[in-house]
């Protein structure tokens, strides 16, 4: 029989290679919601989906109104031409509405 020789290592053995760590991409920072904002019920009734006339008049869907329903389209008399989002406008006669 032929013997054969072994060759026997008797250091450490050597450490097995760790994997790198792979680096994430960080996670996406989701946006804010978008917070409606609050009107206060301060008895001014508000108006959504407006826009101003040429004669000065704003046409809208009004809503916080004693006298019309909610939702109802309506026009006012005119106000100061160049009306703005999230202000009270006043007409001639004195009614006021907040446009939103």
């Amino acid at each position: 029989p032929a013997f054969g020789r072994v060759t026997v290592n008797l250091s450490k053995p050597a450490p097995k290679a760790t994997p790198k760590a792979v680096a994430k991409p960080a996670p996406r920072a989701r946006p804010a919601p978008k917070k409606k904002t609050a009107v206060k019920n301060d008895g001014i009734p508000v108006l959504t989906q407006w826009r101003q006339n040429p004669d000065g008049s704003i046409t809208g869907k009004i809503s916080n109104s004693k006298v019309f329903k909610v939702g109802q389209k309506i026009s006012t008399s005119p106000v100061k031409k160049g009306a703005k989002k999230g202000t009270v406008v006043q007409t001639s006669s004195g009614s006021k509405y907040r446009l939103m």
